[in-house]
């Protein structure tokens, strides 16, 4: 079922994603080849479209990325031409004309095409790959817009949600030993941590240092630290289960997808992740759109250092 999703193309600024899915009933279909085979298409995928990938974790149902999509006026008429080419596989193809240039410029710079295409390409893959047909995901790609500025530490709590994936699953305890993680490809020099020297200027305010390797280290350890300071929380991405289960007056006797479900509610579920400030600019921006059925404010927890999300609730009354 189609659902409402907050997105922009910007001009003069960088926009970040935060990006989930998963299979289709749960079911545990990803293995180490089909993970290596997402890294490949992920990566591959941003010489034609215009998004770099900051950080990602693949589990066996589901998968998490953390997207920055580049300003627009970033790219020129030639690398625009090249990725084109790329695109349609076609070394000599030109655009038709400026109306078509313009049109390919905002497409590759779409969250809802970047994704939508690296997803096709991995169905179409692993159908043939396992000579099976039809749908391989539940539902479309849950996107949440990020807020990564010194005002607010939403990027490292996303970052440190994403890490903490197969820690929580209790396949590994320090997110540097799970092979298809973010985490472990910088730490491993891979492209992944090209942007942790830019991070560095947001998060690392009291370090004094130019030389740009010695940035993204620093931005790295602060990080880490951060990370594993809330690895403690079993369920640091929502309420606690006590609390929702108080709430909604439910047993604690739950099926393992309304688990699931409230375990990625406050990540996974909501629109908006950043300050309340920005949260609210958000809402403001796109609320005319959205022919929303019910209020949307902005929401947090006490644990959650003034981190808000965009979360509906119901009309009193």
């Amino acid at each position: 079922m189609a659902h409402n999703r907050v997105k922009e193309s910007c001009s003069d600024q960088a926009v970040y994603y935060l990006v989930t899915n998963r299979i289709a009933g749960g079911r545990m279909l990803f293995k180490d080849v089909e993970k290596y085979k997402f890294k490949e298409l992920l990566f591959a995928g941003s010489a034609k479209l215009s998004y770099q990938v900051i950080d990602y974790v693949f589990m066996d149902n589901h998968f998490h990325l953390l997207i920055k999509v580049p300003p627009t006026s970033e790219m020129d008429d030639l690398e625009l031409l090249s990725r084109y080419r790329l695109y349609r596989k076609n070394e000599e193809i030109n655009f038709i004309n400026s109306e078509q240039k313009d049109d390919f410029r905002e497409q590759i710079h779409d969250i809802s095409f970047i994704i939508g295409n690296f997803e096709q390409r991995f169905v179409q893959w692993f159908n043939r790959e396992h000579q099976s047909w039809g749908r391989l995901f539940g539902q479309r790609f849950d996107s949440e817009m990020i807020e990564v500025s010194a005002q607010s530490d939403s990027l490292l709590r996303v970052m440190a949600y994403i890490s903490l994936n197969p820690v929580r699953a209790g396949i590994v305890t320090d997110p540097k030993d799970f092979f298809f993680c973010g985490y472990a490809d910088r730490l491993a020099g891979g492209s992944v941590g090209d942007c942790d020297n830019d991070f560095f200027d947001l998060f690392c305010r009291n370090i004094e240092t130019e030389d740009e390797k010695s940035k993204r280290k620093h931005f790295r350890e602060v990080f880490r630290a951060y990370m594993l300071g809330l690895r403690r929380y079993k369920n640091a991405d929502s309420q606690t289960l006590a609390e929702f289960f108080r709430e909604v007056n439910l047993s604690e006797k739950l099926a393992w997808d309304d688990l699931f479900i409230h375990k990625c509610r406050f990540f996974t579920k909501c629109l908006v992740i950043g300050s309340e400030a920005f949260v609210r600019e958000k809402l403001a921006k796109f609320s005319g759109k959205m022919k929303w059925k019910r209020i949307h404010e902005p929401y947090t927890e006490d644990e959650w250092n003034d981190i808000y999300s965009l979360k509906p609730r119901r009309r009193s009354g």
